[in-house]
Formats: C-alpha cells, structure tokens, sequence
C-alpha cells in the first residue's frame, strides 16, 4: 500500500538562508544519511513542509535538523548541520494506522526540538572534509590601547570572519569614494559564502551558552570576562577576522578601532596571536589578544542521526565508576599495577558500572592506556649503578615502552612511598594482562561489555607557573583523530563517555562525532593540584559555565572543591548539566554517601572500588558475549585470582591512519597582499609575523 506522510515543522532558531532538513528509516529520507536527507521548503506561514511517497511500511522513525550551506568555491556547496534532535528515541509515525485514506500526519505540526514532552537540541558536527571550526577566545586583559584616554575596562567587541577572495565593504571607514584602490586580476567578482555567522558564548555570563552576537558586538570587560567566538568555514586558507572595538555605551556605540586578524597571522591550528587596532586614520592606537583553535573532521568517518548518546543519561542511582581501574598504584597502594587489562576487568568483576583510564599516543602513534606523560627510563653501566634519564611517553614507541625498564617519575623525588607501591615495570614473568601500556584497541577488545568506559583523554597544558606539561606535542587534531579512530572501529555497543581537562580537547570531542558524550574535567579551586593558566579550569562553577555553554554533557568535579561547596552542582542541574566526582576525598565512603544520597551527583570515581563490599552487577548490562569471545582465541591465560582472561592473537596491525596534514599557509597570499594594500595595512604589522606560543603571550 501507498502513503504520503506529510512533515510540517516551526523553527524556533531564526538564521537566514537556513533550512530544516529530515532523514530517516525509509531511502526517500535517505537512511539517517543527513547529506541524503529531504530538505523541507517554507511555506507562506514561515513553517517548514514536505511530504514523501512510501510503499508497504510499517513503521516509519525520522529526525530533523537545521543546516545551511557555505560554497568552498562556486558551485561547490557543503551542507553544515548548525543544530539537530538528540532525543535517544526519535520522532515515529506507523502510517498503517495513522493515515486516513492513505495520508499520514496532513493536520500535525511539529516544533523543531520538542519531542516526547522534551526540548532537546544539541550543535551539529563536521559533516565533511572541507568543513573547519574555528573557535577563537577573548579573555583577560585582552584589550590594550596606547593612550590613557581611549583606555577603559569596557567595551564592545564584535569578531566578523571574511574571505578575502571577496570584494566587500569590510573596512568600515572606506566611504567607498576612493578611485585608487588596486586592481587585481585574480581576485574574482564572485562573493564566496564560505563561512558563517559568528556565534559568542559569554562563560562569565548567567546564559554561557552560544547564540549570535550583535550588532555591535558584545560588552567585554577587561580582566573579568571570558568570550569565546565560533564560526565554520570551508575555505580556510582564505579565511580572516575582522575585529570591532566600540565604546560599551552610546547610542549607537561609538566605534574605536578595527583590526584584522589575516591567515599569516593564525598558523597552526592552535596558538594565540596579537592584532594591531588602528584609528580612522590608519595608524596603531593598541592592540588584542586572540587566542584561536582550527577543529578538523576525522578523515574518512561517517556519522549517520539514528542514534546518538550525546544528551542522553538515564536517571539512576550513581554511576560507581573504579578510577584507573582498581586504583592509583604507583603512589599509593592498590591491588594491581594500574590502568592495565588485569585492573580494569578487577575492576569489572567487583561490581564497577564504568572503569575510568587513560590514554595518549606513543611516538609510533598508537593510543596506549598510561596516565603520566613521563617516565623514568633506567639504563644499565659495567659498574653496580645504573643512569635514569626522564622520557616523554610520546618520544618511545610501543615496542620501545615495553622493552625498557621503566619507573615512575615520583620514585625518584623525596617523596615517601609505602612499600606496597606498584612500579611500572614488574617481573620479566609477569602475564600480559598485567604489564603496563595496553593499548586502546585491547582494552575495547577484551574488557567486558558489561562495563562501561570513561575514557580520559590526556593532552598537555600549560600551568600556572608557564610550565609546560610535556614540549612539543601532537598536533591537536592529529592527537585526537587517531584516539577517535579506535573507538569507532572497536566501540561496538560499550557505552563509552570521554573526559579531559583540557577544554579545547573536550569541544573537539564534540566537533568531530555525533554519538559519545563528554564530560569536562575540572579541578577547580583545590590546594593538592597544579593549576592551569587557562581560565575555564579555575573554579567549578566556571567549569559548569564552559559545559553548559558548549553543550557538552556535564562536569566531572574534583572532591575536594564540591565537599568545601557543592553549590556548582546544583548550578550543573539547573543548567541541565550530569555532574560527576573524583578525587582522593572518595576513598572515604562517607564521603561518597554523601555525594550520592544529599548531593544527588550521577557518578563517582575512586580508587579500590568493591574492595571492602561486593558490588552488585551494572545497573544495565549489554546483553551480549565478552568482548573477546567474538574472536579467534587462543592460549587462555590465568589472572592470579583464577578467572579466565583470553587475549585475541589475531589482533590488527597497527598502521598510520590517513590524517591530512593541510595548514593554513604561513606565507601572504595574492589575496591577502590585496586586502592589506586596498586597506592601507602595508607596515603596520599584519603581513606576516612570527607565530607566538601560549607561553610567549
């Protein structure tokens, strides 16, 4: 039988040249493909419509979404998703019983987001390898201007991006009367739509989330405020920022000074930079400070909209989540060595609902599970002592960290330690499940599917004193694309959620998929930790500002900070956030009864979880084998306490993935040269200049 299902939807998200989109079950919605998906038309009324013809379906479950295109080059469009519904379950329709002479759902009208009695909408992610997000971040005293009377602690600012391949009206002091602005042959006439509208997520503000900024920008105040600016693009190498300062008062405001942050001035996909502001007139009167982040797609991934956990939490009772397994075992005691095969099954079989890790990439590039980001290297003499050199895990290949004879950096310090410690390196006789630096892809294949993962994504960052916690890393994209790049493939139906501190890891994690959720690690303002210079690490209720305005899932809190004052979780439930707790407060069960029971947090993270007290099984198993009966096993291996544990001689190899190199050009391009000389910026500094690290600003 034939129907004609009919979709009607309002927009509540206003943007121009936008459409709402629906894809579904059925190949006339293109099979949750989103770049195969009906794009609806509206109507007189400002409602989206569109209808489709289906034969002999049963059941028919669909989702829109909101997405608008930008053109790389004309005629070459790429579809960018700008927000789409995440409810778990989608929208469904069973046109044999709703239809009436074969037409289904004519009189519904849908509201974009609302669904189930829920609102509930998330940012979309990089659809293609095109597509870039930018984020570049205000904060601090970003603002200097030379002269005692231009200088405030207020203003507005307002960051448009352009393509400088455009002739446009970007300078705002040109009064378009000047007949001697050179002439470029290969700059063409055609306007480029190749990036968006910028969004502003004010941290500091009551409502941190993203919306569009202003006319005239938004109110900054100098030393207090932190602002991050968002916007995509498909053509970056011909991508720049026009920066706006105007008075914070007037009507309307007053503009001050205008810059230009050019592509030879954001090399790299991270870093941060300084633009001159110049006057009517042309010359310097000061200058800002930009931080900026280049986020890639992961190359060659597909992400289809039929299910995503990204919003999604199930109320229960606490999550009992068992920190690096069993526990921190190289500076205090545990049962097993941790964040190996052996501690995270203990983990596992004592009851644990998640197992927390972490994990970082090896010189070869190969994701291990390890926490710190050195390690002590022993080197044997003639004579009885021995050389201990200090080596960055990224500078040791795999086969290298498993070879060598290696200790933990605090061995070596005045520290005390019990005798109980674990070291990193054990006896030559040890079984494999209990020898450090397992990989990724082991722990997803042998770890039972009956217990989730928390995967910790370690990625350097500059503390508070400028010290660096490990030079010259990855690159941030490459970094994360080959963690991601293992998940995918070996995820299966684990229900997995990634955590990091760093908070430009954490809106990568966001950016490049569609399915996992992400939790921000913070250790907001406690006494035993390093602090970070980045200001959206200092205080929890920062932290909560920085998920709530990113739409990531929630918070993952330190005990130390929420056991002194637990209002920032309160402030995570009022903004919609999940919040968890770490820390070594934990170890108290006390303590954790108070977080689960009064506090009401979703999850707790500790050390030697079910030690004391057998734990009941995961509060929703996976119903399906151990992750390792799906492969070809061999050689079955006895833990200690007698259980089974089989490792897969058929592992794959591991190989380099395809990740693309390409950067924005750090030499001027014609049309960079144009815009500068058509503006009158020859030699005032913006062409180009040396690229400033985080720690040079």
């Amino acid at each position: 039988m034939q129907f004609t299902v009919h979709f009607a939807v309002k927009n509540p998200y206003s943007g121009e040249n936008e459409y709402i989109f629906v894809t579904g079950s059925d190949e006339k919605l293109g099979l949750w493909d989103p770049q195969k998906a009906l794009k609806l038309e509206k109507n007189d009324e400002g409602i989206f419509v569109g209808s489709v013809n289906l034969f002999d379906v049963k059941q028919l479950k669909f989702r829109y979404f909101l997405a608008y295109y930008l053109e790389s080059e004309e005629g070459k469009r790429s579809l960018i998703i700008r927000k789409w519904e995440t409810h778990l379950s989608p929208r469904c329709v069973l046109p044999n019983i709703e239809s009436k002479n074969g037409i289904c759902r004519a009189k519904v009208n849908d509201v974009f987001g609302f669904h189930a009695g829920r609102d509930m909408v998330s940012d979309g992610w990089l659809l293609d390898g095109q597509q870039n997000q930018i984020h570049l971040c205000v904060t601090g005293e970003a603002i200097k201007f030379y002269k005692s009377k231009t200088a405030n602690q207020e203003y507005r600012i307002k960051i448009s991006p352009m393509d400088l391949r455009n002739r446009d009206n970007s300078n705002p002091y040109d009064d378009g009367d000047d007949d001697d602005t050179p002439q470029d042959e290969t700059i063409q006439p055609y306007i480029y739509t190749s990036y968006s509208d910028t969004d502003i997520a004010p941290l500091t503000k009551d409502q941190p989330g993203f919306v569009r900024q202003s006319e005239y920008g938004e109110v900054f105040a100098n030393g207090i405020d932190y602002y991050l600016y968002r916007t995509y693009s498909v053509a970056v190498e011909y991508m720049g920022f026009k920066i706006e300062i105007f008075k914070s008062n007037g009507d309307p405001p007053k503009l001050l000074a205008v810059g230009y942050a050019l592509p030879s001035t954001l090399q790299n996909t991270y870093g941060k930079t300084s633009v001159p502001l110049l006057a009517s007139n042309g010359l310097p009167v000061g200058k800002i400070y930009l931080g900026y982040l280049f986020i890639r797609p992961v190359h060659n991934q597909e992400f289809k909209m039929d299910l995503s956990f990204i919003k999604h939490w199930k109320k229960r009772t606490t999550l009992e989540v068992g920190h690096r397994g069993m526990g921190n075992s190289y500076t205090k005691c545990a049962v097993a060595r941790e964040n190996t095969l052996h501690s995270l099954e203990k983990a596992a079989s004592r009851g644990a609902d998640y197992v927390e890790f972490d994990v970082q990439l090896t010189k070869d590039k190969i994701p291990v599970i390890f926490h710190d980001f050195h390690v002590m290297v022993s080197v044997a003499k003639r004579s009885p002592e021995k050389d201990v050199h200090q080596i960055a895990v990224k500078d040791l290949k795999l086969d290298q960290l498993r070879l060598l004879h290696l200790d933990h950096v605090q061995h070596h310090s005045s520290t005390p330690l019990n005798e109980q410690v674990i070291k990193v390196t054990g006896d030559e006789d040890e079984v494999e499940e209990l020898r450090p630096f397992p990989t990724l892809i082991e722990a997803l294949q042998n770890i039972s599917l009956d217990v989730g993962f928390n995967v910790e994504i370690k990625f350097p960052m500059i503390q508070e004193d400028g010290i660096n916690e490990c030079e010259n890393y990855f690159e941030h994209n490459e970094f994360l694309d080959r963690i991601l790049k293992d998940v995918f493939q070996f995820g299966g139906k684990r229900r997995i959620v990634f955590s990091s501190f760093d908070p430009d890891i954490c809106m990568m994690v966001a950016a490049k998929q569609n399915k996992y959720p992400v939790l921000f690690l913070c250790c907001g303002a406690n006494t035993r930790h390093q602090v970070y210079q980045d200001a959206r690490t200092r205080t929890s209720l920062t932290a909560v500002n920085f998920a709530a305005g990113c739409g990531i899932l929630g918070v993952n809190f330190h005990s130390e900070d929420v056991l002194r004052d637990h209002s920032p979780i309160t402030k995570a439930k009022e903004l919609g956030l999940i919040s968890f707790v770490w820390g070594d407060e934990l170890n108290d069960k006390a303590n954790v009864e108070f977080l689960k029971k009064t506090v009401g947090v979703d999850g707790v993270i500790y050390d030697r979880i079910g030690e004391t007290e057998q734990r009941s099984s995961p509060p929703s198993p996976v119903q399906t084998p151990r992750a390792g009966s799906a492969h070809h096993l061999n050689n079955p291996l006895k833990f200690p306490q007698g259980q089974n544990f089989s490792q897969s001689v058929n592992q794959p190899s591991h190989h380099e993935w395809p990740i693309s190199t390409r950067r924005r050009s750090p030499t001027v391009t014609t049309e960079e040269k144009f815009f500068a000389e058509s503006h009158g910026l020859n030699g005032l500094g913006y062409l180009p200049q040396q690229l400033r690290t985080a720690q040079e600003i």
